[in-house]
């Protein structure tokens, strides 16, 4: 898309400008992309943290073609100290450690390795409602947000859950836990596809990537210099297969990187962790599985 494009998609994106909040006071929807049309999208790029030249990203259409992030905030539920404190770090007075948000510029993508279920106990506690009681499990998980599939409940979730603030120094990627953001996706999935057994569904990839932009919108807000995102097994030499091909390929390269801007960082490690392979990422990926 350029300066001076006509037609019905520039007609929708200033639809979806003047939406957002962005005014075009003179001539409005018009379906020409014009000084005030370009100027708008700018501002939005400029407010949004995305990058821009001379023609407009394909990041930023994309961007501002989306729905709004969904994400069932259960912060307000979390005590601090939470019930299992050994899930965090603690201050000398026993409560959470909030990072300074200027450390934190990363998001970890994790896999659980588990399907969680719910038990008759829990659903009677959440009023009856299995999408309720599976989504308070999160908040026993050393994680800032979690993508549930909603398998083990033998429910189709698809929900984003986020059970602990973005500051939380939460004990979720060994050394890497001072920098980053965690997310963890429900699920058991092997290192690579050509393993065999369970790709992640539609769903669990479509809550995966709402979680991955809240906590790019959401941690950008609060001052984290957002920038990466990283795998688990970098993290650690026990996490081989974490968060696995699949979930790196449509979670990180399909989506963090070209539509949220991200960057990955393959040879990057931390403590025994092990580097990006080329399996998983052949432009750029270090060494094989």
């Amino acid at each position: 898309m350029r300066y001076g494009d006509r037609g019905p998609q520039v007609k929708d994106i200033q639809q979806r400008l003047l939406s957002a909040g962005y005014p075009l006071p003179k001539y409005g929807a018009d379906g020409v992309l014009g000084t005030e049309t370009w100027n708008a999208l700018q501002q939005y790029a400029k407010d949004s943290s995305l990058l821009w030249a001379p023609e407009v990203p394909p990041a930023v259409v994309e961007a501002l073609m989306l729905d709004p992030v969904k994400v069932v905030d259960l912060t307000g539920k979390q005590t601090n100290p939470p019930a299992d404190s050994s899930k965090f770090k603690l201050d000398a007075k026993g409560k959470v450690v909030v990072r300074d948000p200027k450390t934190v510029n990363g998001i970890m993508l994790h896999q659980t390795g588990v399907w969680y279920g719910v038990s008759a106990q829990q659903i009677s506690a959440a009023g009856g409602d299995k999408h309720a009681a599976l989504h308070n499990r999160s908040l026993g998980v050393a994680c800032h947000l979690i993508a549930f599939d909603g398998q083990g409940a033998s429910i189709e979730c698809g929900h984003a859950v986020q059970p602990n603030p973005l500051p939380w120094y939460v004990y979720q990627a060994n050394t890497a836990n001072s920098e980053s953001l965690g997310l963890e996706i429900e699920g058991v999935y092997p290192g690579l596809v050509s393993m065999g057994g369970q790709e992640p569904s539609e769903r669990v990839i479509n809550a995966a990537r709402d979680a991955v932009r809240c906590m790019v919108e959401q941690g950008r807000a609060q001052g984290m210099p957002i920038r990466y995102v990283w795998a688990h097994r970098q993290s650690s030499a026990t996490r081989r297969s974490d968060p696995g091909e699949a979930i790196w390929k449509k979670v990180a390269l399909a989506y963090a990187v070209p539509v949220l801007g991200l960057e990955t960082q393959p040879a990057r490690t931390w403590g025994d962790g092990k580097p990006i392979p080329v399996e998983w990422q052949p432009n750029g990926g270090v060494g094989p599985y």
